[in-house]
């Protein structure tokens, strides 16, 4: 399941909007019809489409609950609410993309554990300086029997790539006209890079969550993440060009392992313009009807409109994009 399209919210309160958007999959009637659409099931198998649809139902009503909940306690209840409203969004949506082998019932089997271990080393007296506490909380994946298993572990199977979304501006006879809002780098229909065995520290996280860089910066401790923005243009021939542009970041071997990142076919040499700077980087890609090339970009995230955040890829929990042939942003198939 990839997003291919993409538009602005109309509305100040995100939280507000999304529980409203999710408020269509409450609909049974509706979600089954989109179950049996989406996995191709046959008649004979409508009632577990049924029973499917319903159990997402309540996943969402649940996740809610406690997300509203968690709004009315203090700190030490606070992050088992929370905890409890994201692994009901993460059953409702194992629920939706997986096949019945992934229903509700069979994860009790195979599956009855949230699917990661935690670790924690002691901490020394004295000492509480957030990287070094939050270095020793680590969390690693459940395996057993050569096997990965686990509530996180289905989740992961059907997690995709978000696409990068950006301004594209088209130029024609009659003038140039901007979209807002485009799909200009679409996500590869792959799972993502996998937890590595040995796992990841609270603070690989904290350094590698978007949401928390400047807060990070601002306390003197260092982000891994990269602030940068993408856009999108097409000339009057059809010509299709999309500009990454990498601002300076204060670790430069942060940046060096970034820029190594950027991987093109030697095909594609043509295609590719790059220009390096202080501590910066720009690229524009040219996308033509008879060009046919490989692409390997960051993992990124739209943080805004007009601002691109790429993330850590070694560890990660997100795929890098693979970009194959003349796509562009009209056809929405990156």
């Amino acid at each position: 399941m990839i997003i291919g399209e993409a538009s602005l919210i109309p509305h100040t309160d995100v939280e507000r909007f999304s529980w409203s958007s999710l408020r269509r999959f409450h609909h049974v009637p509706s979600v089954i019809e989109a179950l049996i659409k989406r996995h191709s099931i046959s008649n004979g198998h409508r009632s577990n489409a049924a029973k499917q649809a319903g159990q997402i139902r309540h996943c969402l009503v649940q996740a809610q609950e406690y997300r509203e909940a968690s709004k009315v306690v203090s700190l030490s209840t606070r992050p088992l609410l929370l905890y409890y409203s994201s692994m009901s969004l993460a059953l409702a949506q194992i629920l939706y993309k997986g096949s019945g082998a992934d229903s509700l019932d069979a994860a009790r089997g195979e599956h009855a554990h949230h699917g990661l271990l935690f670790n924690v080393s002691s901490t020394p007296k004295g000492r509480y300086l957030l990287g070094e506490t939050a270095s020793l909380l680590k969390a690693s994946p459940m395996i057993y029997d050569n096997k990965r298993r686990g509530t996180f572990e289905l989740w992961h199977r059907t997690a995709r790539e978000e696409p990068i979304v950006g301004k594209l501006t088209r130029n024609t006879e009659e003038g140039s006209f901007t979209h807002l809002a485009r799909v200009l780098l679409g996500a590869n229909d792959k799972r993502m890079n996998m937890l590595p065995t040995d796992g990841m520290t609270l603070y690989d996280c904290f350094t590698g969550c978007p949401g928390m860089s400047s807060w990070l910066l601002g306390i003197g401790e260092k982000t891994k993440i990269v602030r940068g923005c993408v856009e999108g243009s097409i000339d009057a021939f059809g010509t299709q060009y999309t500009d990454i542009i990498i601002h300076p970041h204060p670790d430069p071997l942060r940046l060096a392992e970034l820029k190594s990142d950027f991987i093109f076919s030697a095909a594609s040499h043509e295609c590719i313009e790059a220009h390096e700077f202080t501590n910066g980087l720009t690229l524009r890609i040219k996308f033509s009807k008879d060009s046919h090339y490989f692409a390997h970009i960051p993992p990124a995230i739209s943080w805004n409109i007009s601002e691109v955040r790429f993330l850590p890829s070694k560890p990660a929990l997100r795929a890098c994009y693979e970009l194959i042939g003349r796509i562009g942003v009209v056809d929405h198939a990156f």
